[in-house]
């Protein structure tokens, strides 16, 4: 999808209290606290834009590469997306099985420059992350692999944002 306005938002509210705890004259502790973070893109190629969006759920077997270079990965049209940085990447393991997210020979270099980078989402398992800067480079082809450790076809959600060269 071109001409690309996106804006990812996280809200997450916690909130409980310590009135279980039998102490005397201290009343009740309660800790609340309230996070939201929204990112917002727009169309573009510098720090705060990206030029390309992608949402899809794909079956993902024991080992597949899912290729942000314009080889695996198709826009709604069947043309493929030719993402060189990433600005934005949600990821929902929706089926049974261990995902690990940068595999082996292809790892995913997420925080920082570690060459052996790894990630695992469980069962319904959900994981965000943004570079709203340039981006997370994937110029390289086999730099987003995933790997169910269960075997046989497992869908993955995949929700990226990004930019071209």
């Amino acid at each position: 999808m071109d001409n690309v306005s996106v804006n990812f938002d996280l809200s997450i509210l916690c909130q409980g209290d310590d009135s279980d705890i039998a102490t005397a004259d201290l009343g009740s502790a309660v800790d609340k606290v309230s996070v939201s973070r929204g990112v917002q893109y727009t169309d573009g190629k510098l720090t705060g834009e990206c030029d390309v969006f992608y949402h899809d759920v794909l079956p993902c077997a024991t080992a597949v590469e899912h290729d942000f270079n314009g080889v695996v990965l198709k826009d709604a049209f069947g043309v493929g997306l030719a993402m060189t940085h990433i600005k934005a990447l949600f990821i929902k393991n929706l089926t049974g099985g261990l995902l690990t997210i940068g595999a082996a020979a292809n790892p995913m270099v997420i925080f920082g420059t570690e060459a052996t980078d790894t990630l695992e989402l469980v069962d319904d398992g959900e994981w965000y992350m943004s570079w709203p800067g340039l981006g997370l480079s994937i110029a390289a082809a086999g730099e987003l692999e995933f790997v169910h450790a269960e075997g046989g076809a497992k869908d993955v959600e995949i929700i990226a944002a990004g930019r071209r060269a």
